[in-house]
């Protein structure tokens, strides 16, 4: 009897009874009071007239416990939440995981302070000491963080305040967002569903004219909640500026740069060079929908392909696909992806109740992860299912580090994902003989590409224009939306009629409190992984071990650092980043080649 592979995975093996599980209260009681012991020892530390370095490592061990504990508990909670959105529990429980951030954020300030006494001999001793050289990284860059932040009691009061504040309005647009229910039709029935399941059929509906409607549906749907949501994103913002204002911080860019160990003129040269293949993208676009016969097209229309796949990819033969090429990548690898299947990781069944979209959960303490996804048996689910592994086997690596050694920007935590979609995307290209399946596959690597270097970054523009403006004050629906189209046109101007007008309000990066122009980062990630994986095809012999060395050191190297170290080369030029896009601009290359043969009817 064929053995079939779970679809669900197994939330009760860390805490049995799940969101309203007896041992995750008391997890979280005990939480409590580890931050609060840690604060009490460092005030106690602070009023010494002579520093005891042992009882401020004391203090560190205690502060770097709490924080993997509340990165298990909030991870946690968000899975407990994504396997169904009506779990009252769960949404208490992300409640009681933001109040308890924000007395780990609180202890941090005091840390920090501590750091900042320091004299710059003494630092470089305590820092170079076996005990705290693993986290010296990041020890440095808190210290550094002091200097730009405000006195620690305003610094605990912001903190305080964002649980009602920036964190209170990220939940708001999420409750917002899971409320939205649009009327489609699916296969002649009307149906109301979420606007995650709208997209999705705007997108992937069986025709165009399915999908039009459903486009339609959501652009009224989005249109009644427009100023609703405008509200919560001019709050988020509002509130952002007024602490960057209070801080002195003229760059807004500044604290994406620091979370993202990044320096602004390495996205400079990146958006530079990605300008440079404008062309190059477009015309791949215009091909595509002449490709598809549009005459005239809609946003809708970017991503539903010209080139359908013929076969589906059932789970089970993901999974194998997946293993396959991880296992040829590297034994540990491939060993990684098995455990993940094989111990219930993974949550992709498609049913209803379920939050949209995919992503990693990262377990510390009991060093395992959870992947959540919906999986519908295309490749484009087993591609998305490739990245979250990708994430996970990165967490795999790191959970062996202390917990500041873990800690690493959203951008470096982007490359083992992207690396896995393309380790598995190219070897079922390669393996494609049909010239029509092997346009579908490539227009599957195009559009995700695309998705990073055009659609990514036209969103942090918005997002630019956006802060500048509400700086000078509360913007409406209608001139989001007039930004919105402004830089759309930039790349799509007489290639689309119909834009998504709307889709600020269903990104939910923009609302993010914790990270600031939370979508850029994936586009960095993107072409540094792809960077990345160039190496890998160039130099295969002992690449492995250097790749799990890059993924360990991600929380203790600047991007910068990690591209000289690794790759040789100076991110803060433009050819760095010119060459990334390489595998992109070859697979659209390649496109326009067979679609020219194919317009021509040549086999």
């Amino acid at each position: 009897m064929e053995q079939t592979t779970a679809q669900t995975w197994n939330l009760t093996s860390l805490y049995d009874g799940k969101s309203q599980s007896a041992e995750l209260k008391n997890f979280m009681m005990d939480l409590e009071n580890t931050i609060e012991q840690a604060a009490g020892q460092l005030q106690n530390y602070r009023g010494m007239d002579a520093r005891d370095i042992k009882v401020l490592w004391e203090i560190i061990n205690q502060f770097q416990t709490a924080l993997l504990g509340w990165e298990q508990l909030d991870d946690f909670a968000i899975c407990a939440y994504a396997e169904n959105v009506a779990d009252q529990s769960a949404i208490a429980l992300m409640d009681d995981s933001a109040v308890l951030k924000a007395k780990l954020t609180s202890l941090q300030i005091e840390l920090d302070q501590a750091f900042a006494e320091f004299t710059e001999a003494e630092w470089q001793i305590f820092t170079a000491t076996d005990r705290m050289q693993a986290a010296s990284f990041y020890l440095n860059k808190r210290r550094q963080m002091v200097k730009d932040r405000l006195p620690a009691e305003l610094e605990r009061m912001i903190s305080a305040l964002s649980v009602n504040g920036l964190s209170g309005w990220e939940q708001q647009h999420e409750l917002v967002l899971t409320k939205l229910r649009v009327p489609i039709e699916i296969e002649g029935e009307l149906q109301e569903v979420s606007i995650g399941q709208a997209l999705n059929e705007a997108v992937n509906g069986k025709d165009r004219e399915s999908r039009k409607c459903a486009a339609e549906a959501v652009a009224k749907t989005c249109e009644v909640h427009e100023d609703a949501v405008a509200a919560i994103l001019n709050r988020v913002a509002g509130s952002r500026l007024a602490i960057y204002e209070q801080r002195g911080w003229d760059n807004k860019l500044k604290e994406m740069l620091e979370h993202n160990r990044i320096e602004e003129a390495s996205i400079d040269a990146m958006l530079t060079a990605i300008d440079g293949n404008k062309d190059l993208y477009r015309a791949y676009i215009e091909r595509k929908l002449k490709v598809a016969g549009y005459e005239t097209a809609g946003w809708f229309d970017l991503e539903s392909p010209a080139f359908p796949l013929s076969d589906k990819v059932d789970f089970g033969a993901a999974k194998n696909a997946i293993s396959k090429q991880f296992h040829q990548f590297s034994g540990k690898l491939g060993h990684f992806a098995d455990r993940a299947f094989d111990q219930d990781w993974i949550e992709a069944e498609n049913r209803p109740g379920k939050a949209e979209g995919g992503f990693c959960a990262s377990m510390p303490l009991a060093k395992e992860s959870r992947i959540f996804l919906t999986y519908r048996d295309t490749y484009q689910d087993l591609i998305t299912l490739a990245h979250e592994l990708g994430h996970a086997y990165h967490n795999f690596i790191l959970h062996d580090e202390p917990a500041l050694a873990q800690q690493k920007g959203t951008s470096v935590a982007e490359t083992a994902s992207t690396f896995m979609e393309n380790l598995v995307l190219d070897a079922v290209i390669e393996q494609t003989a049909d010239q029509n399946e092997r346009l579908a596959m490539l227009e599957i690597k195009i559009r995700d590409g695309l998705k990073y270097v055009v659609s990514v970054p036209n969103m942090f523009r918005f997002e630019r224009k956006f802060y500048d403006q509400r700086a000078d004050g509360m913007i409406s629906a209608e001139q989001i939306k007039t930004m919105i189209a402004e830089v759309e046109n930039d790349i799509y101007a007489g290639l689309v009629e119909e834009l998504a007008l709307h889709k600020w309000m269903f990104i939910g990066h923009f609302y993010d409190a914790e990270k600031a122009f939370y979508n850029i980062p994936y586009t960095i990630g993107y072409l540094f992984s792809n960077g990345v994986y160039e190496q890998a095809k160039q130099q295969p012999e002992g690449f492995p071990e250097r790749y799990d060395a890059l993924l360990r050191d991600s929380g203790k190297m600047t991007i910068e650092q990690l591209g000289k170290q690794y790759l040789g080369a100076d991110i803060t030029q433009v050819a760095f980043w010119r060459d990334a896009q390489k595998s992109l601009c070859s697979a659209i290359e390649e496109y326009l080649e067979l679609t020219e043969k194919y317009w021509q009817g040549i086999e």
